[in-house]
C-alpha cells in the first residue's frame, strides 16, 4: 500500500465512524421522548446568517425550547405548533432531545398534547 491507499482508508474509516456517531446520537435523541407542563412566557423566530431558522420558547421557569421540523421524528409541522403556541398559556407537550449548551440545542416540541386550563 502507498501512502495515497493508506490516506483514502484513513478518510473512509473516518466517514464510518462519524456515520456511525450520528446515528447512535439520532437514536438516543429519539429515546429521551417525554410530556412536560410549560406555561410560554416568550417565543421568537431566530435566523443565523444562512437563513436557517428555527422557533424558541421560553417558558416562565427559564427554560428554552426549541421548535423544528425533524425527520427522524416525523415532524414536519413546526409552524403550524408555533402559531398555536400562545403567550402565558400553559400547554402539555411532547419534546425530545436535551439543552446543550455547547451546541446551542435545546429540546424540540414534537407535539402539543392539550392546553392546560387553571
Amino acid at each position: 500500500m502507498n501512502r495515497h491507499d493508506n490516506f483514502k482508508l484513513l478518510v473512509f474509516g473516518v466517514a464510518i465512524l462519524g456515520l456511525v456517531i450520528a446515528v447512535i446520537v439520532g437514536v438516543a435523541k429519539l429515546n429521551t421522548s417525554r410530556v412536560e407542563t410549560i406555561t410560554v412566557k416568550d417565543k421568537e423566530r431566530v435566523c443565523d446568517n444562512s437563513e436557517s431558522c428555527r422557533y424558541l420558547i421560553w417558558d416562565k421557569d427559564g427554560d428554552v425550547y426549541e421548535n423544528t421540523d425533524a425527520f427522524l421524528s416525523l415532524k414536519f409541522n413546526s409552524s403550524d405548533i408555533y402559531g398555536e403556541l400562545e403567550e402565558g398559556h400553559t400547554y402539555r407537550v411532547k419534546v425530545n432531545g436535551w439543552r446543550v449548551q455547547v451546541t446551542s440545542s435545546y429540546p424540540n416540541i414534537l407535539a402539543i398534547e392539550d392546553e392546560v386550563t387553571k
